[in-house]
């Protein structure tokens, strides 16, 4: 494996050593031999080059012994310095290649993972947050460099133009669960929807599709070209900002019960399974309080009704999505228990 840590230690020492080779050639010379320093360094740098131009000055019998023992010394240190330079660019790429050919690989292994695209200041927090899930997600980021520093922080990426099919299929799209649209501009994340829609036609028609608009126009195209949901940022936040002047403590519940760091309270989706024990009971016999002390605060029917706050004899049925407040864990387990 490649430590670039010993690597550029090498280049480091070796730089070290060739300054203390010139350096006490320049003052050999310049000390022993009457050149000035220019001299006595500009003979330096050609002896130990090799280049082979003509001496300043003629040498007696012990300038020329000490200029056997630079060239020697010259070489090695200039052998040695140039060899882990070369190590550190050339192991490198070889590094960073098969880093890529390896990441490809996993990529093409995934199932039902989200697909990012566009990393910039929306591309970074969903990255964050995803992470923290433990959810496996790709990045498409067409910048290189952006590319190569996400690659470095672990993240499985594909560089390229995500308005391309090819790179969306390279991303995994027709295996994927979700796909995210944070490109800056509306119009490039109005042609990722459309091209991942039509790709996913077919051989991965329930694919989630959430995309970013600036405006409520742009959000109507790109629901039109085939989004499951759009969400403009300015909206949203502006909507937060007056839920936090006008009922500031319903905001604080909220941004308590949706943030992530390790907090146990949460708001879940829990889909109420073919196998489950629960189809045609009421939501007061169901136990979901007493086994597992969570709050269920809407139900959306299979049929696509949204039920709000359910009655203790709100029936339940298989397909049934229940959207539920509760610790963590026991949302964990009562997600297990209802699949």
């Amino acid at each position: 494996m490649f430590d670039s840590n010993m690597s550029f230690s090498n280049v480091i020492r070796g730089l070290i050593f060739l300054f203390l080779v010139l350096a006490a050639g320049t003052a050999w010379f310049a000390m022993v031999e009457d050149f000035t320093v220019l001299d006595g360094l500009y003979m330096t740098v050609i002896t130990v080059s090799t280049v082979g131009f003509r001496e300043v000055h003629e040498l007696d019998g012990s300038g020329q012994i000490f200029v056997v023992f630079l060239i020697i010394s010259g070489l090695t240190v200039l052998t040695y310095t140039l060899g882990s330079v070369g190590r550190v660019i050339i192991e490198g790429s070889i590094e960073r290649y098969v880093g890529r050919k390896r990441m490809l690989r996993d990529i093409d292994k995934l199932r039902n993972h989200y697909i990012v695209c566009g990393h910039g200041r929306m591309g970074q927090i969903l990255c964050e947050e995803l992470t923290k899930e433990g959810v496996p997600f790709v990045v498409v980021e067409g910048d290189p460099e952006s590319a190569e520093d996400l690659m470095d922080k672990g993240y499985m990426v594909v560089k390229g133009d995500a308005t391309e099919d090819e790179v969306l299929r390279n991303a995994g799209v027709l295996r994927a669960k979700g796909l995210v649209a944070v490109v800056s501009r509306n119009v490039d994340n109005l042609y990722i929807t459309l091209s991942a829609r039509v790709m996913c036609r077919e051989d991965n028609p329930h694919l989630y599709i959430l995309s970013r608009a600036t405006d409520r126009q742009v959000c109507d195209k790109i629901e039109r070209a085939g989004a499951d949901r759009v969400i403009s940022p300015y909206v949203i936040g502006g909507m937060r900002i007056v839920q936090a002047l006008l009922r500031p403590t319903v905001s604080d519940f909220l941004e308590i019960a949706t943030r992530s760091g390790g907090l146990d309270l949460m708001f879940e989706e829990l889909a109420i399974g073919g196998n489950s024990p629960l189809n045609g009971v009421a939501l007061k016999d169901s136990g979901i309080r007493k086994s597992y002390d969570v709050v269920v605060i809407a139900i959306k029917k299979h049929t696509g009704e949204m039920v709000f706050n359910p009655g203790p004899e709100s029936i339940l049925h298989n397909g049934d999505m229940l959207v539920a407040l509760g610790d963590k864990d026991q949302l964990a387990r009562m997600g297990a228990w209802l699949a």
